[in-house]
């Protein structure tokens, strides 16, 4: 009889171990399955937050691309006001005339292609005036026996005296060298201009 009451024991006890291994493998694996879609989820949520990154960073680089090559396609004309304050930066490059003549300037010197103007190639340029809606510069040192001007007509200009038309191309800024004539040199060639002479800045 105690033999049985005893056997009776261990089979309850056995019921309610299996019980509560089964509840706690279910509960393991519950715990489990809810780990895992929180962990996917984070996953896709870092996911989109790059993509979106990503893609707000690509849309801001062509931009700044644009704005700068169109910064670099900005031409620089002459600055009558720089240079009457004997600023010539405005001037810097190469100027070439028809008959294939090269005035070089660099900041105030300019350098004559060829043999030059009484044996000399390279001079500073001095005494900014303003006559005649003309910009006159001098050579230092100045050339002997009668010294050597620059004439400077700016883009949409054209000399108000010394000739009836401008023989010169007035939608380029352009310059007209000579030692005397003044600004009759812009004049048409049947009138005793030279414009052919006239130097115009290379693109």
């Amino acid at each position: 009889m105690k033999y049985l009451r005893f056997l009776l024991m261990i089979s309850l006890m056995s019921s309610v171990l299996v019980g509560c291994t089964n509840k706690s493998t279910d509960s393991d694996n519950s715990s489990k399955e809810t780990s895992e879609k929180v962990s996917s989820s984070s996953v896709s949520e870092t996911t989109i937050s790059i993509s979106q990154e990503s893609s707000s960073t690509s849309v801001e680089v062509p931009e700044a691309t644009t704005n700068s090559s169109e910064q670099q396609i900005v031409p620089m004309g002459l600055s009558e006001e720089a240079i009457l304050n004997s600023d010539y930066a405005s001037l810097n490059g190469t100027w070439t005339n028809s008959h294939g003549y090269q005035l070089t300037f660099n900041n105030g010197t300019v350098t004559l292609s060829g043999e030059g103007t009484g044996g000399r190639t390279e001079f500073s340029l001095s005494d900014p005036q303003k006559q005649s809606n003309v910009i006159f510069l001098s050579f230092d040192p100045a050339p002997l026996p009668n010294g050597m001007n620059l004439m400077i007509a700016l883009k949409g200009t054209s000399p108000t005296e010394g000739l009836d038309a401008d023989g010169t191309d007035s939608n380029y800024d352009r310059i007209i060298m000579g030692n005397n004539g003044g600004t009759m040199l812009f004049a048409l060639k049947e009138n005793g201009g030279i414009p052919d002479t006239a130097y115009y800045r290379e693109k």
